[in-house]
């Protein structure tokens, strides 16, 4: 975290190409304080419609804090988030949510006395008439939403190649496949944008390959994922884009190679080393 401090550093401005892409979301001026300290500091940035885009810098950028915003988690000082125009602004998280946005958390949030279908099926959208008076009074109807929402689940799982345990608790599965069931339950949500807030951290090789193909399966897909992300190799694979954040500033944006191989964001996010 930075001092709060009046100076700015320069932004590089987007590829003409990029300008013109369709943007999901726009993050303007996004402010946050924490006391004397400034995490987020006028962030602005873009994330075009069906590609993935890298939040990149070194530890205390605000890469998170700028989740927690976009997310609802955290109330931000000033600025605005818009998805496709529309402000978001002092809503609620199921709020964003139902409006299309939803994320992963670092420490999972899993539910671990459940099977690993059931952590997807609470997180499925509710559907009309699965109430206790339907259980109650139309029990075959409330039956049928049941196994409709179980085989929607199951779909969801078999993305994430996790539908060979869907019977498994969550403490029977690996700590890699325990991440891929956090991105099922995000993909439950029928969320647009994606946020996936580290990802790749913790995991084995094997997991971590298994990782990246669900990522790219997803991109494939259409959908849109702005990805927190501290393995640059890993980076490279998927992105489509980055946005390097230094001291709660964007510093530049655009095509990973360009970012990343510039010599001055070299120096911040290794000390001078690759």
């Amino acid at each position: 975290m930075s001092v709060i401090t009046s100076d700015r550093a320069p932004v590089v401005p987007a590829h003409p190409s990029e300008q013109t892409q369709r943007n999901l979301l726009t993050v303007e001026g996004l402010t946050k304080n924490f006391g004397g300290f400034r995490v987020l500091d006028a962030t602005t940035f873009s994330l075009p419609e069906g590609q993935v885009t890298c939040l990149v810098g070194p530890n205390g950028a605000g890469k998170t804090t700028a989740f927690d915003c976009i997310t609802g988690f955290l109330k931000f000082d000033a600025g605005s988030i818009r998805l496709r125009g529309d402000e978001l602004n002092g809503l609620g998280r199921g709020d964003i949510v139902r409006r299309g946005i939803a994320r992963s958390f670092q420490n999972l949030r899993l539910f671990d006395e459940m099977s690993v279908v059931d952590n997807v099926i609470v997180c499925l959208a509710d559907e009309t008439g699965n109430d206790p008076l339907t259980a109650v009074f139309r029990p075959f109807h409330s039956a049928a939403i049941l196994r409709r929402k179980r085989e929607k689940a199951m779909t969801i799982l078999e993305q994430v190649e996790l539908a060979h345990k869907a019977e498994d608790h969550v403490t029977q599965i690996s700590y890699g496949q325990q991440k891929l069931l956090c991105i099922a339950r995000v993909l439950a949500t029928e969320a647009k944008l994606l946020l996936l807030d580290e990802p790749t951290s913790g995991l084995s090789a094997t997991a971590l390959d298994n990782m990246v193909k669900v990522i790219d399966k997803l991109s494939a897909s259409g959908k849109t994922l702005l990805v927190v992300e501290h393995n640059t190799r890993i980076v490279r694979d998927i992105a489509d884009r980055i946005v390097f954040m230094h001291q709660g500033r964007v510093l530049a944006e655009g095509d990973p190679q360009d970012v990343l191989d510039r010599p001055d964001l070299v120096e911040i996010y290794f000390g001078g080393g690759h």
